[in-house]
């Protein structure tokens, strides 16, 4: 990451109210179709995706008010018969409870060796929920407008996690032996992320990248976490089509790096 961590990121209350708006958008979604399949995530309906969320957020709220990581074996599951919405809103409340009165420099157990406090859950589930909202979303009807700065923070953390140099090297590795730059820009902010085989990297600033993808911050964000936005239509998600100029192939292979990952 460029940036020291925290240095760019919002304040611990401006994740919170963000994830807060953005789950009442999930659960307004979640309640118009139980059953509809949800095209993103093609094994799940938008049950499956309430259970997935509620899984998540169960699993932060444990480790951020008990400093441990909960065991595979001790999520609790929810019985067939539960409401899917009341069960992913008991675990939103845990988390918000497990937040209540930490400060951002709290200390905490994350997956990132460098990241030790609670700002990074904050920040990390606030994102999560944004993802998952136009998830719920689209599988329902179109997706509401996506924060620009939020979504720009969300292409921060993903190319951080994606770029840390303690991930699994298979993942890292395409067999191409060739460097490729690729620079996302939203015309206020651009990423260079420079691909090897072995290693990847970003940075804020670059020289000549093989390929410039130029799009709104939500529309990028949305490309990089897998989202399908040809094949599903720019329009479902509310975004305007992505401008690639230069090497397509280049764009491709990071796409396909960040779906590996």
């Amino acid at each position: 990451m460029t940036d020291p961590i925290d240095a760019t990121w919002l304040s611990g209350d401006a994740y919170d109210a963000l994830r807060a708006a953005d789950f009442q958008l999930f659960c307004d979604a979640a309640a118009t179709d139980l059953a509809a399949p949800v095209p993103t995530c093609p094994e799940w309906d938008v049950t499956g995706l309430c259970d997935h969320l509620a899984r998540v957020y169960q699993g932060r709220g444990h480790v951020i008010a008990h400093g441990t990581f909960l065991d595979q074996d001790d999520f609790l599951t929810r019985a067939t018969d539960d409401d899917p919405i009341g069960w992913v809103q008991r675990w939103s409340d845990e988390l918000d409870r497990a937040l209540l009165d930490r400060p951002d420099d709290a200390p905490t157990l994350t997956f990132v060796p460098e990241a030790t406090t609670v700002h990074f859950w904050r920040r990390r589930m606030a994102l999560e929920t944004l993802v998952h909202r136009t998830d719920a979303e689209l599988a329902v009807g179109a997706v509401s407008v996506m924060d620009d700065v939020q979504s720009a923070d969300g292409i921060d953390e993903l190319l951080w996690f994606f770029s840390h140099p303690d991930n699994d090297e298979a993942e890292q590795t395409d067999g191409i032996a060739a460097t490729s730059t690729v620079e996302l820009t939203d015309g206020a902010r651009s990423w260079f992320v420079s691909l090897g085989d072995g290693a990847s990297s970003w940075s804020r600033a670059g020289g000549s990248p093989d390929v410039t993808v130029r799009g709104s911050a939500p529309a990028l964000l949305l490309a990089a976490s897998g989202r399908d936005l040809d094949g599903i239509g720019t329009d479902r998600f509310g975004v305007a089509p992505l401008v690639v100029e230069g090497d397509g192939a280049a764009y491709g292979r990071l796409l396909d790096r960040l779906g590996a990952f």
